[in-house]
């Protein structure tokens, strides 16, 4: 994976253990973005996120969101995922979010290498099916040696490392999106030590590749839109291991919706 650099983009990552945080303090100290807690498991959520999430935006810096995984299995990604989504409206909502989403996968409820990597891939798949936007990964090294396969590559990291020299390529990465690279730092604004960040580029290719209009968080699938698509899948009872690079496409949907059609009209007659 490549290195760190002082010309890259700062930011912090947050939860409620920040406690109540001067955003604009933040803002000045020079930090461009921050990732935030909402939810873990199936039912907690962060006590912090919606003010956090309202008061960082405020200030001016581009916010993302995670969810710290228990799920066991694949088949438990559904209800995480719902958890998830139904908690971001609450702070603004999917398109307000200019950040990637991110999947905290650092325990090991899901027990075996194999299983722990299907419980990812299928977060990444049902995310993107559900919102229309991508996943990223945060993890750290051991847990990648113990716990994950290497079949990774293809998704953005958000990586945890600690150490001073240039990390080693795991898991089928080689590159990192964003890194995390101490959990005791001093920003003005928060009490205490908390987590710091590095985007991969400068500020201004951070602000390219997520707060331009050509971005994949730049509104381009209206949310009523995506809602409709979700309603006829579940409606239509399409397997949920139906996949689209783009989740509007017009051709899946016509399908969808004629296989709709066709049982509403068989079921009338």
């Amino acid at each position: 994976m490549q290195s760190r650099s002082g010309n890259h983009a700062k930011g912090i990552d947050v939860s409620h253990w920040q406690g109540i945080i001067d955003w604009k303090q933040v803002k000045n100290a020079g930090y461009s973005f921050v990732f935030m807690k909402a939810t873990e498991g199936t039912k907690l959520v962060d006590d912090r996120f919606r003010v956090n999430a309202q008061g960082a935006r405020s200030a001016g810096l581009l916010t993302g969101a995670y969810h710290l995984t228990r799920a066991t299995q694949p088949a438990d990604v559904k209800v995480e995922l719902e958890h998830f989504v139904q908690v971001i409206a609450t702070a603004g909502g999917i398109d307000s979010f200019k950040l990637p989403f991110v999947l905290d996968i650092e325990t090991k409820e899901g027990g075996t290498r194999t299983n722990i990597s299907a419980i990812v891939h299928e977060w990444v798949r049902q995310f993107k099916l559900r919102t229309g936007r991508s996943l990223m990964v945060y993890t750290f090294p051991s847990f990648i040696d113990s716990s994950l396969d290497s079949t990774f590559g293809s998704i953005p990291l958000w990586y945890a490392y600690y150490s001073s020299g240039t990390p080693a390529n795991k898991g089928g990465w080689n590159a990192w999106e964003f890194i995390q690279y101490t959990n005791k730092g001093k920003v003005p604004g928060i009490n205490g030590n908390v987590d710091l960040d590095e985007y991969k580029g400068s500020e201004a290719d951070l602000m390219a590749a997520y707060n331009s209009p050509k971005s994949e968080s730049g509104s381009k699938i209206p949310a009523w839109k995506e809602a409709g698509r979700q309603w006829l899948i579940d409606q239509a009872g399409i397997s949920t291991d139906w996949k689209a690079d783009d989740p509007l496409d017009i051709g899946t949907l016509g399908a969808i919706l004629s296989k709709y059609t066709e049982s509403v009209v068989g079921k009338k007659e």
